[in-house]
């Protein structure tokens, strides 16, 4: 077999271990947010993934690494999730030159919203990683926050230069911006209101970003 037919036959196997690795996180995400990272059996998201104990520790090595790739795995989604509500990756980029800063900040803030709103769990992941791992851990959300930041500072700048918003620090802006989202959505959460998040975010937004205006 030369390297193109063994290429060829391993891409069925890949997509079914990823695919199973997919099951095993959608699984441990319901499971941890209901039971708790102390609480959790990992034989019990075994069970709903229908793959034996052993093959999720194959897949993630121990419950630890089983709940941190879960709390990753929410953040990809996110991210996944942002850019289809935003039409598309081609879209989202061009969104800022066809709408403003202002409004793809919106909207970027309603899609984050939206996502925790349908997906309350990952709020539940969020708390869980930051309480049971605050010496040995650096947060997930905020990581996937850093990694995200230059974007919405060079928005910033952008909008800045143009005169569409007053002269701000970008950087202050943005922790700012990203302290409502994620403040919003924690906080409704746990008040009980995670079916409201989208109102909530777009409230402070509405707020936040008219102050930002020339």
């Amino acid at each position: 077999m030369n390297t193109q037919e063994r290429e060829f036959a391993e891409k069925p196997l890949a997509a079914k271990l990823q695919k199973k690795r997919q099951d095993i996180l959608a699984n441990s995400l319901r499971v941890f947010a209901k039971e708790g990272f102390g609480g959790t059996d990992v034989q019990v998201i075994a069970d709903l993934a229908g793959v034996g104990k052993g093959t999720v520790y194959r897949h993630f090595g121990n419950k630890e690494q089983l709940f941190l790739a879960t709390a990753k795995h929410c953040l990809d989604v996110l991210g996944e999730f942002v850019v289809k509500q935003l039409g598309g990756m081609e879209a989202s980029e061009a969104l800022p030159a066809e709408v403003g800063a202002i409004e793809t900040l919106r909207r970027v803030a309603s899609a984050i919203a939206l996502y925790y709103q349908r997906t309350p769990q990952a709020v539940e992941i969020m708390i869980q990683e930051r309480a049971e791992f605050r010496e040995t851990v650096f947060p997930s959300h905020l990581m996937y926050r850093a990694e995200n930041r230059a974007g919405i500072d060079e928005l910033l700048k952008a909008a800045i230069a143009s005169g569409e918003i007053r002269k701000v620090d970008p950087r202050k802006a943005t922790n700012a911006y990203s302290d409502l989202i994620y403040g919003s959505v924690i906080s409704g959460v746990l008040e009980g209101g995670k079916s409201k998040l989208v109102a909530r975010v777009d409230a402070a937004m509405g707020i936040f970003l008219d102050g930002l205006k020339k």
